[in-house]
């Protein structure tokens, strides 16, 4: 392996780290109470740093959106599809529920922080 391909292992170790340095703030403490400092001294980066991989706090909770609702579709695509509309929807509302306990800081980003202006606006595209 060339230093291009190691660097690019390196940088994108870098971005997961923001990103699940950030998640556990958000859930912890709340979109409105985590800033792009907070998220820095987490993964021990300056907030310059972070900017070089993000454009704003905004732009790392939507990107922990995306992930979370790519995650939520593969859970609700999984298993069979009763013909049964009431089977359906039961399955439906069972792997919704395996979900939010699976994923529990997903689940509270997705679906009960609605107020972070970018992902309410942009909502409609995730479902």
């Amino acid at each position: 392996m060339g230093i291009q391909e190691r660097q690019a292992r390196e940088r994108e170790a870098r971005r997961l780290a923001i990103l699940e340095a950030a998640r556990q703030l958000f859930v912890s403490e709340g979109y409105g109470n985590v800033s792009i400092r907070k998220i820095a001294g987490r993964v021990e980066f300056s907030p310059a740093a972070i900017y070089g991989y993000f454009r704003s706090k905004d732009d790392i909770f939507f990107a922990l959106a995306e992930e979370g609702f790519r995650l939520f579709s593969r859970a609700m695509a999984t298993g069979r599809r009763p013909a049964d509309p009431l089977e359906a929807l039961r399955q439906r509302i069972l792997r919704y529920y395996e979900f939010a306990r699976s994923e529990p800081g997903y689940f509270a980003l997705m679906f009960v922080d609605r107020s972070v202006p970018r992902i309410s606006r942009d909502w409609e595209r995730f479902a």
